[in-house]
C-alpha cells in the first residue's frame, strides 16, 4: 500500500509512469527504521521528514525550480507513508513537535432495511511517544485487503502496459 497509493495517485495527478515510478518508491524510505529494529520511529515523523528534506527543496527551487516540483511530490510521497500508518497504528507523525503517537480508527458503515442509516465513527487514540527495539519484526507485506486494493489501483497501469506489449508483438509479426 504504501508504494501503490503515491503511484496511483501520482498517475492520476498526470505524471508519467517513468516518473512516477521513483518518487512512489521514496514512499517506502520511513521503513528503514525497521533496520535498526525500531520500527514507526523517528522515520515516521513528517516533521523530522521536513527538515531533511527542506535544504533538498530550497536547493532545488534556488537551483533547479524545475525539479523543485517533483521534489515536492517526493516528499508527499514519503509523507503518505507515514498518514496511511496513522490509520493502523500508533504512529510518532508529528514527533518531536507533539510527543505522542497517534491512531485514527475510522468508518462508516450502513444498514439497510425498512428504514437505512448510515453511521460513521471516528476515534484518535494517543500514546506517548516510544522508540523501542525489538527482537524481531514480523509483519505482512501484503494483507488480503491490501493485495487486491493493490491489484485493483494498479490494473489500468497493468493492461496499459500489457496493450502496448501486445501491439509490440503483432508489429513484429506483420515483419514476417
Amino acid at each position: 500500500m504504501h508504494f501503490v497509493v503515491p503511484f496511483a495517485a501520482l498517475l492520476l495527478f498526470g505524471l508519467e509512469f517513468k516518473k512516477a515510478l521513483p518518487i512512489s518508491l521514496l514512499a517506502l524510505i520511513p521503513d528503514v527504521d525497521a533496520l535498526f529494529l525500531v520500527h514507526r520511529s523517528l522515520s515516521h515523523s513528517i516533521v523530522v521528514m521536513l527538515i531533511v528534506v527542506a535544504p533538498f527543496l530550497l536547493l532545488a527551487y534556488k537551483f533547479k525550480p524545475k525539479f523543485s516540483g517533483y521534489a515536492m511530490l517526493a516528499f508527499m510521497a514519503a509523507a503518505s507513508h507515514s498518514v496511511l500508518d496513522v490509520f493502523g497504528g500508533f504512529t510518532p507523525l508529528l514527533w518531536p513537535l507533539y510527543n505522542y503517537s497517534m491512531w485514527i480508527k475510522a468508518g462508516l458503515g450502513v444498514y439497510i432495511s425498512s428504514s437505512p442509516s448510515v453511521t460513521s465513527s471516528a476515534q484518535l487514540f494517543l500514546e506517548p511517544v516510544r522508540f523501542e527495539l525489538f527482537r524481531g519484526l514480523d509483519a505482512p507485506l501484503f494483507t488480503g485487503e491490501g493485495l487486491i486494493l493493490s491489484l485493483v489501483l494498479l490494473s489500468p497501469v497493468l493492461l496499459k502496459a500489457c496493450r502496448v506489449v501486445w501491439s509490440r508483438i503483432r508489429l513484429n509479426w506483420s515483419f514476417f
